[in-house]
């Protein structure tokens, strides 16, 4: 039971934009499941996102953490790092892009033993950043 409840904590300490609405976080694509995988690839890439897992045949995109700008640094009280993971699926209408953020603060107490804490962002900076991404996949795509 303590093991499941850790697994949940830890789960929920990752979900930092997940509260949003799926509809705010994935968008469906009536293309080709290879362009549109790619093109996601190529968005978070552009973005500044180091690629670490691209499975296409599972339809999983991680990336590593990047770290973000001084606006977040000035605002959270320290350095701030994000990462994205994707999952794409074929779905009846399409191919179904899922993203989803992690926002983390650096820790200033180092007695936790965690160098950084998940960060939930705003309803309205979250949306900003999935805009952003969508955008950029879209251009790709040229819709």
């Amino acid at each position: 039971m303590k093991r499941f409840l850790l697994l949940a904590l830890l789960v929920a300490g990752c979900a930092t934009t997940q509260s949003l609405p799926s509809e705010d976080r994935s968008r469906t694509y009536s293309l080709d499941y290879d362009l549109v995988f790619d093109a996601t690839v190529q968005a978070l890439a552009e973005e500044g996102f180091a690629i670490i897992d691209a499975e296409k045949d599972e339809g999983i995109i991680n990336t590593d953490y990047r770290a973000e700008g001084a606006i977040f640094a000035f605002l959270s009280g320290g350095p701030t790092r994000m990462k994205v993971s994707a999952l794409i699926t074929r779905a009846d209408n399409g191919v179904h892009v899922l993203l989803n953020f992690d926002l983390q603060d650096a820790n200033p107490s180092v007695e936790s033993g965690n160098l950084y804490n998940a960060r939930t962002m705003s309803p309205r900076r979250a949306r900003r950043f999935y805009r952003e991404i969508f955008g950029d996949i879209e251009e790709l795509l040229f819709i």
